[in-house]
């Protein structure tokens, strides 16, 4: 019986010591710190002489080598895609393929690039790879305000780009630790740390702190490895070239004067017999004629000398829509049809004694918006030599129009018009308001995140449309001056009411053939919920399109010098 029990407790003590070890291994396989190396290629995305890219310490291909946004080392130096540079670092770089030319405008010149040229440190400016300007890392450097830290000697490469300036957190390593993947004892290990290292720290977590390390890579260390903890600014050099602006001394009240062929300035006083508030007029003289970059003018001296007699100053409009249909694509991306089209624009002026030059280029595609941009700065830089004011006209800024870069508008122009009119135009599916209050709010709100409120200036209609909406669903619409669509809508009976959405007063009517007639009228009333709008952020002034169309009281209303 003893050695019965005996045998027993053996076996009891056996199996403890199995559950012991059992669990110690587990617990040793659980707890226990890998030493498993992340394979850096996978986790930067990179090989070979590409170079991944670190945008203010964010990685901008993790795990997605699909992405194109890749920098590239050659001859020692790394080199950004265009498409990059343009999209988060700066977005002044152009590539003027017809001439092989990178073209950068400051504000009083065209600084002009070439791949075979060298700058200072010893490298091309760009290169070409797979069809994509790659641009140099200093040369971008030049003319913006980042700093970087490039790493080139490591089989996975590596660019931290940084944008902005804010205060960084330092801390040091008290003993060895090893930069992981993620937070976590199996997580793989990036780099391995030594005590007393230097480490940015990104992120605070309960155990874990997300670091960038001393040699160049973004991983996790355990919270409490680090200490000595200080405050980090840096400090930039860069100095920004400012333009030099010419403006009114007043704020613009602007009449756009729609002139199709050549108009006599013995005219002028019946035109602007209601137009006494307006300081600036706007005669749409010259248009693109074609893809050669043609301008047809009708500008009349004497008109010029008239208005200016009258205090207002001439801002000649050229547009792009009053003659045939060009190419915009075509025209724009041409750096001689650029060149020649800026040369006789500065010819007009010169000639007719032009205050300022108003663009009204309309309907460009999203292929063509840097092109025209570009043209903008090359003329603006003429402009600004002689002291002319250029203003520019656009839309209202939604997704479907950013190829309307109010940015560079904005720094490149000394007025920029918002266009807030045909919120519902010819083309329409639907009947609505041509320009209801909160298209005007979403005019002023959106172009005020990219447009200075003292450059910024609200367009307006003078001018309302009768809707006709049949029972099939066509619609239809007729345009005209305010006064006269008013008469004729309450000549077909339409019955007018306050509509509070859009701060207008609406007609509307049923056909004896059950059809919709629907007017928003363009009033002193719903004018002025708008200027008092325009007015609450102080902007810079107010435009007309069009003059010949407006009320008696409508220039009264729109003048907010008063």
């Amino acid at each position: 019986m003893r050695r019965k029990k005996s045998i027993f407790a053996k076996l009891i003590l056996l199996l403890v010591l199995f559950f012991i070890v059992f669990a110690s291994y587990n617990a040793y396989k659980r707890y226990s710190f890998t030493k498993e190396r992340a394979d850096l290629s996978k986790y930067l995305g990179v090989t070979g002489d590409d170079v991944a890219i670190y945008l203010n310490d964010n990685l901008q291909n993790h795990y997605d080598t699909t992405i194109k946004h890749k920098a590239l080392k050659s001859n020692g130096a790394v080199y950004l895609p265009l498409s990059f540079v343009k999209a988060f670092i700066n977005n002044r770089f152009y590539f003027a393929r017809d001439i092989n030319k990178i073209l950068y405008c400051i504000y009083d010149e065209v600084r002009v690039a070439g791949d075979t040229d060298i700058h200072q440190i010893g490298n091309a400016p760009y290169i070409i790879f797979k069809d994509e300007p790659y641009l140099l890392i200093d040369y971008v450097k030049d003319y913006t305000n980042i700093r970087y830290d490039a790493y080139l000697d490591d089989e996975s490469k590596r660019v931290y780009i940084y944008t902005d300036w804010d205060k960084e957190i330092i801390a040091y390593l008290k003993g060895r630790e090893a930069a992981r993947v993620q937070g976590g004892n199996k997580s793989p290990v990036i780099t391995d740390l030594k005590k007393g290292e230097e480490v940015k720290i990104l992120e605070k977590m309960t155990k874990w702190i997300k670091v960038k390390t001393a040699d160049g890579y973004i991983g996790y260390i355990r919270k409490n490895k680090v200490n000595k903890e200080k405050e980090n600014i840096p400090v930039s050099n860069y100095t920004e070239t400012v333009r030099k602006r010419t403006k009114l001394s007043k704020k613009p009240c602007i009449g756009f004067h729609q002139v199709l062929s050549n108009y006599s300035s013995s005219k002028l006083p019946d035109l602007l017999k209601n137009a006494k508030n307006i300081n600036v007029i706007a005669p749409t003289w010259y248009v693109i004629r074609n893809n050669s970059g043609d301008i047809r003018s009708i500008a009349n001296d004497a008109y010029v000398q008239y208005c200016q007699a009258k205090k207002m100053s001439v801002w000649a409009t050229i547009n792009n829509f009053d003659l045939d249909d060009i190419d915009e694509k075509l025209v724009f991306s041409n750096t001689l049809t650029r060149r020649k089209m800026i040369d006789k624009i500065l010819r007009e002026v010169s000639v007719n004694n032009l205050d300022g030059i108003n663009l009204d280029i309309e309907q460009v595609s999203p292929e063509a918006g840097e092109d025209y941009t570009q043209f903008v700065r090359e003329l603006s830089i003429e402009l600004t030599k002689i002291g002319c004011i250029l203003s520019i006209d656009t839309y209202v800024p939604y997704n479907y129009n950013k190829q309307y870069d109010l940015k560079e508008y904005n720094d490149f122009c000394d007025y920029v018009i918002i266009m807030c009119y045909d919120e519902h135009y010819a083309g329409s599916k639907e009947a609505g308001s041509v320009s209801s209050i909160n298209y005007v709010r979403d005019g002023i709100n959106l172009s005020l995140v990219n447009v200075d409120k003292d450059k910024l200036i609200i367009g307006l209609p003078f001018y309302t449309r009768i809707w006709t909406t049949t029972t099939d669903g066509k619609v239809t619409s007729i345009a005209g001056a305010s006064q006269a669509m008013e008469t004729a809508a309450l000549t077909q009976g339409l019955k007018f009411t306050f509509d509070e959405t859009t701060c207008q007063n609406y007609g509307t009517k049923i056909t004896q053939e059950g059809d919709t007639v629907e007017c928003w009228m363009e009033d002193d009333l719903s004018l002025a919920y708008k200027i008092h709008e325009i007015k609450k952020m102080d902007l810079a002034g107010t435009a007309a399109w069009k003059l010949t169309q407006e009320r008696e009281n409508f220039f009264k209303i729109i003048d907010i010098n008063e």
